[in-house]
């Protein structure tokens, strides 16, 4: 003969199903209750309670934010710089060759063209060897630094493409052309 279990009555398993949701919303409820005192060690707020006192001075040093400036400035990664092709062999880095000219003085001549209601201006940071060092501005926005960069090497500026092809020191300038 064969045995069967007895099958649970369905009033017995709602009644677990509820007692286990209740323990869990007990758990999650415990779990994201705080106090309103900081735990122990940690260094009092500096940020102003709400007060009853009727407007009154509560002598709460709050630290300014600048008027929404950041107090600290973040230095910006520089813009990477694509190598020449494997296999290339650059030319004596002073080729004077270039649509577009950079020198100590003055910004790209002729500027880059705009694109997307977008300008980008190129100026030229130093020259160390046969490497340069750019910075570009896209719009109004600050420079930024470009890794050094030498002849044959391409720089991504946001919409623009540029190859460097003469890297000039003694003359202070670097030439390069828009290829994208």
């Amino acid at each position: 003969m064969t045995r069967t279990l007895p099958t649970p009555r369905p009033a017995r398993a709602a009644a677990l199903r509820l007692a286990g949701a209740v323990f869990a919303v007990g758990l999650l409820a415990a779990g994201c209750g705080g106090t309103d005192e900081p735990a122990p060690g940690t260094p009092p707020s500096t940020t102003a309670e709400a007060s009853d006192s009727g407007g009154g001075a509560d002598n709460t040093v709050e630290p300014s934010d600048g008027g929404g400036q950041s107090a600290a400035e973040v230095p910006m990664d520089p813009i990477a710089v694509t190598p020449a092709p494997e296999g290339f062999e650059p030319p004596a880095s002073c080729t004077n060759e270039g649509a577009h000219l950079v020198t100590a003085d003055s910004p790209a001549d002729p500027a880059l063209p705009e694109r997307n209601g977008e300008s980008a201006t190129i100026a030229l940071a130093g020259i160390e060897g046969e490497k340069a060092h750019l910075t570009v501005a896209v719009g109004d926005a600050e420079p930024r630094p470009v890794e050094a960069a030498g002849i044959g090497e391409t720089i991504g500026l946001d919409q623009w493409t540029i190859s460097l092809t003469s890297v000039c020191g003694d003359q202070d300038q670097v030439e390069f052309d828009l290829i994208d």
